[in-house]
């Protein structure tokens, strides 16, 4: 039993230390889809945060019967849900991303300009 309190202890630090530095990467970044998609990012990582903690704790005060232990995890799977729908959010975020900055076409565009550029003109390096 210790070494998962020790393990959740771990977990939880190791969240806080991480919305920590999305924090402070969030305040660097100008207004935009890369700052909202670090808002997703650290939403999900909360939640994840939130479980963890929820889960630590109630290993710590290992719950006296079975009726309250199964009451008890009831609000570590509705963080991991919220989690989940924060991530589809995130992904979703990204997808506008890569269209928004996304090069795929016009690299294809180029490439077929370069393959049909004449074999006489010598590229410039």
């Amino acid at each position: 039993m210790v070494h998962l309190a020790l393990v959740g202890i771990t977990t939880v630090v190791f969240g806080i230390a991480s919305l920590l530095l999305i924090s402070r990467a969030r305040s660097r970044l100008t207004e935009g889809s890369i700052r909202r998609y670090m808002d997703n990012f650290a939403i999900c990582l909360a939640f994840i945060v939130i479980f963890s903690v929820w889960q630590t704790a109630r290993n710590f005060f290992n719950e006296v019967t079975v009726e309250h232990a199964t009451y008890s995890s009831y609000p570590e799977y509705i963080f991991v849900v919220f989690a989940y729908i924060a991530f589809i959010v995130a992904s979703f975020r990204v997808l506008k991303i890569s269209e928004e900055f996304g090069f795929k076409e016009d690299g294809k565009k180029i490439e077929q300009i370069i393959k049909q550029k004449p074999k006489g003109i010598k590229r410039s390096k």
